[in-house]
C-alpha cells in the first residue's frame, strides 16, 4: 500500500490471498474501510483498520477509474508473504533464468537457495534476480543472499559513532554460486536490495541494470522512553558497500541504464516482450554467458 489523495493505493496484491480472490488487484484505490472513509487518514492507522480476527469479514471501498466507487466483501485471514516469486527459465536455448525477490525475509536466502537448486535442475547456465520494488528487510537476509553469490570478501559495512556500531559482514567461500548473473533494481529497490546489488556491483560479480535505487542505507533503533510507552527512533549507523560507498541519499547505479515507465506487478509473471528492463536484463545475460568460460561449475560446494 502506499498513500494517496483518496486514500490507499494499492501496489501489489499477494498471490492467492483474500485480497485477490476478491478481486483487488494493483493499480486500485482503497477509499474505505468498514464504512469509514479513509481519506485524509495515515497510512499505518488506515492499514490498521484492515487487520482483524481470522475469519471476521471486512467491508472495502474501491475505486477503480473511471468506473465509480464499490463495496468489496473480504474475509479475514492468516497471509504468508512469499518474498522469492516468478522463478523461471526465460530462455531454455541459452540457460538464462529469472526470479524476483519480493522483500528480504527470514528464510528468503533458504527459499533462494532451493529456487536456484530448482534452476539448476532445468539447465539454467545464468540468472537474472529481479528486486524492483524490493523494500529490503532484514540486513541479515540481504547479506546471506549477497553471500551465495560471492565467495569472499566484503559484502556490506555498518559506521556509526559508537565503536560497537561498526560492523564488517563477510561473504562465506563454501557454496558459492558462479553462474553469470544479471541484478535488475528501480527506484523502488531499498535497503537490503540496495546491500545486495551493491555487493554484486563492487565485486564485479555481475552487471546491474535498470535505474538509480532509492538510496536508504541507514541503521535505526528504537530507544525506549520512561515516559507514556513511548520510544525515539534514531539513526545510528549507516551502511557502507565494499568499496567504500555510502548507500544513503545515493542509491545503487546500474552499469545498464534502462529508462521506462513500466513497473513489474508483483505476483504477476511478465513475459519479457512486455517489459523493456527484462528484455535488457536478458540480452545483458546472454553477453556475459557468451564471454565466461564454458563448463563452470554452478556452485564450489554442497552448503
Amino acid at each position: 500500500l502506499k498513500p494517496a489523495s483518496d486514500g490507499l493505493l494499492i501496489v501489489d496484491v499477494i498471490r492467492g490471498s483474500p485480497a485477490e480472490r476478491a478481486g483487488l488487484r494493483a493499480g486500485d484505490h482503497l477509499v474505505g474501510v468498514g464504512g469509514r472513509s479513509i481519506g485524509g487518514m495515515g497510512v499505518n492507522e488506515a492499514a490498521s483498520l484492515l487487520q482483524g480476527p481470522e475469519g471476521s469479514v471486512v467491508t472495502l471501498a474501491i475505486l477503480r477509474a473511471p468506473a465509480p466507487a464499490r463495496a468489496i466483501t473480504v474475509r479475514r485471514e492468516h497471509v504468508e508473504v512469499p518474498s522469492i516469486e516468478d522463478v523461471r527459465i526465460l530462455d531454455p536455448v541459452a540457460g538464462i533464468a529469472g526470479l524476483r525477490i519480493t522483500s528480504f525475509q527470514k528464510t528468503t536466502a533458504t527459499d533462494l537457495e532451493a529456487a536456484l537448486r530448482r534452476l539448476d535442475a532445468a539447465g539454467m547456465r545464468s540468472l537474472i534476480v529481479d528486486l524492483r520494488g524490493n523494500p529490503g528487510g532484514l540486513l541479515s537476509s540481504g547479506v546471506d543472499c549477497a553471500d551465495l553469490f560471492l565467495d569472499r570478501g566484503l559484502v556490506v559495512a555498518t559506521r556509526g559513532r559508537c565503536p560497537e556500531e561498526d560492523f564488517n559482514y563477510l561473504a562465506n567461500p563454501v557454496g558459492t554460486w558462479r553462474m553469470p548473473l544479471v541484478v535488475v533494481i528501480d527506484g523502488d529497490s531499498a535497503s537490503a536490495s540496495e546491500i545486495f546489488a551493491g555487493a554484486i556491483r563492487d565485486h564485479r560479480r555481475g552487471r546491474i541494470v535498470g535505474t538509480r535505487s532509492y538510496g536508504k542505507g541507514s541503521v535505526q533503533g528504537i530507544f525506549p522512553l520512561d515516559i507514556g510507552g513511548m520510544g525515539m527512533r534514531l539513526t545510528t549507523a549507516k551502511f557502507f558497500s565494499p568499496q567504500g560507498r555510502s548507500y544513503s541519499n545515493v542509491g545503487v547505479e546500474p552499469d545498464v541504464r534502462v529508462q521506462t515507465a513500466f513497473k513489474p506487478a508483483l505476483g504477476r509473471t511478465v513475459e519479457p516482450a512486455n517489459d523493456p528492463c527484462l528484455s535488457t536484463a536478458i540480452e545483458t545475460a546472454r553477453t556475459l554467458s557468451a564471454a565466461s568460460p564454458r563448463g563452470l561449475p554452478q556452485t564450489t560446494a554442497a552448503r
